[in-house]
């Protein structure tokens, strides 16, 4: 079952500034499904860390590990990327995201 797609994401690209500070350049607006989820994942290196959201996206979304996202008020970096798929079909119904809390970006 595909999760209805009712919130908008910010999917963020900072540069840096000529003092070496992080500033807001890009940002693209996502349809999605965000959830305040708290849970216990294992990253890439296999490494546990508690996620704090987790959201999900549609296939063509371009959403990939270590994009940050803004929404409700607040940043977050994708740690985790999962591409749902049913079992007969090689399609993408949907992307499922762990979000972990990341600082503020001017």
């Amino acid at each position: 079952m595909k999760p209805s797609m009712l919130q908008l994401a910010q999917k963020v690209t900072s540069t840096r500034n000529a003092y070496g500070d992080y500033t807001t350049s890009i940002t693209t607006d996502l349809k999605c499904h965000f959830r305040e989820i708290t849970q216990q994942v294992t990253d890439d290196s296999s490494e546990a860390i508690q996620s704090d959201a987790q959201a999900w996206f549609e296939p063509d979304s371009g959403i990939d590990r270590k994009d940050i996202i803004y929404i409700h008020g607040l940043y977050y970096i994708i740690q985790k990327v999962t591409k749902a798929r049913k079992l007969s079909s090689p399609n993408v119904q949907f992307i499922k995201c762990e979000l972990i809390k990341y600082g503020a970006i001017s």
